[in-house]
């Protein structure tokens, strides 16, 4: 695999490679050291994807059945827009770190390659953007049924470490522009934005929610634009 451009120091850091199993990801700062493997194809992500009654399909559909397309302004490692494509959406995925752009690059050419995979794929589109700036760039004209934001969640007060994988995209991304893009795709979205959040926190703004879909340990709050709302 091509090593992608490195910038900063944790960027400097990083190993990447192609694995039997996934593409591996290692970082290293002369202490600590990451590693975990990315993949979408192997087991447990396929019962993953394959949960019923998961909330983040619930919170980014409507009984119309008129919600369609979906901007993920939050790739992240991609997991959450492979469960969105799955379920039959058309994703654009926006991430703004080269280096994670490049891992779900990868695994999504792998993913390829498995036909029970290769349509869930085939409807996402990935771009390596910062989203204030896609928002900003693209035609005012374009919408999307639904736009989702899952903003990195702050430290929790508990000494317990997050899993290596966010960890490392701790490290590799940070929340930009956060609110400016919550309000600009209030614009852009035709029926609601969604915004992921743990699940005792306050709302991301002073606007309530129109619609909460509650999970063990994070919600999905549901903001419906005007048309979302006939």
């Amino acid at each position: 695999m091509t090593q992608p451009k490195q910038n900063s120091p944790v960027e400097a850091g990083i190993k990447i490679s192609s694995l039997n199993d996934g593409v591996g990801i290692e970082w290293c700062d002369g202490r600590n050291t990451l590693q975990f493997t990315h993949s979408y194809d192997h087991p447990g992500f396929y019962r993953r994807i394959n949960a019923t009654g998961q909330s983040i399909i619930k919170a980014c559909s409507n009984k119309q059945r008129s919600i369609h397309s979906v901007l993920d302004l939050t790739g992240g490692w991609g997991i959450d827009s492979f469960i969105l494509a799955h379920s039959g959406k058309q994703v654009t995925m926006l991430e703004q770190s080269h280096i994670v752009h490049s891992v779900i690059a990868q695994s999504l050419k792998n993913a390829l390659k498995n036909s029970s995979l290769s349509d869930t794929v085939n409807r996402i589109k990935l771009q390596n953007i910062n989203s204030l700036d896609y928002l900003s760039s693209t035609d005012s004209s374009t919408r999307y049924d639904c736009i989702y934001l899952d903003p990195m969640f702050p430290a929790h007060k508990s000494t317990a470490k997050p899993a290596k994988d966010m960890q490392l995209l701790q490290k590799l991304t940070e929340n930009v522009d956060i609110e400016a893009c919550f309000e600009l795709a209030l614009t852009r979205a035709t029926n609601r934005v969604v915004v992921k959040r743990p699940l005792k926190s306050t709302p991301m703004t002073v606007r309530q929610p129109d619609l909460i879909y509650r999970e063990k340990t994070v919600r999905f709050d549901v903001y419906l634009t005007a048309d979302g709302r006939i």
